[in-house]
């Protein structure tokens, strides 16, 4: 990995750690504020359950983007480990190429709903619902750079790249 490319994901995972901090203690607090106004003060605000949702997206998807580049998503050991050892960089690597290609489509169509969902109003924020839908775009935009980097190295752990030293 050279330097580069470790900056650019090192860089990704802050973002991705900060946003997604921030949007899940935003939704602990609203959580808490709404469970507070009802069974303490016996009155309940219509906005802090909405803000909750949104955040829970941004939220979450900020955390796949953050198990994506910790590899914690799409690999099933037990699967590839009965396959000889031969094939299953080949595997790993179509695998890599099929995440990479379902990214590609998360990311373009998330933009069309962007434009589709702009006007929409959310019914307590009274925000647009493109900053809501705005998490799958941004999200699979930094899970698409990881993944592209991840199939790179799986490319370059092809046999074909790897040079098999001589047992004397």
């Amino acid at each position: 990995m050279n330097k580069i490319e470790e900056k650019i994901r090192k860089s990704i995972l802050y973002i991705e750690w900060t946003l997604a901090s921030a949007f899940l203690s935003i939704m602990m607090l609203s959580v808490f504020l709404q469970v507070l106004a009802r069974y303490v003060f016996h009155w309940s605000l219509p906005w802090p359950e909405e803000l909750a949702r949104y955040c829970f997206i941004w939220g979450s998807l900020l955390g796949a983007g953050i198990a994506l580049e910790r590899r914690k998503l799409h690999d099933i050991d037990i699967v590839v480990n009965q396959l000889p050892k031969i094939v299953q960089p080949f595997i790993s690597f179509i695998v890599n190429l099929l995440a990479l290609g379902f990214l590609v489509i998360l990311v373009r169509y998330g933009i069309e709903i962007l434009s589709v969902t702009h006007r929409q109003m959310s019914s307590a924020l009274i925000i647009r619902m493109s900053y809501v839908y705005g998490a799958v775009p941004f999200a699979g935009s930094l899970m698409l750079i990881s993944q592209f980097f991840n199939t790179i190295e799986k490319f370059f752990q092809l046999p074909i790249f790897t040079k098999k030293e001589k047992k004397i």
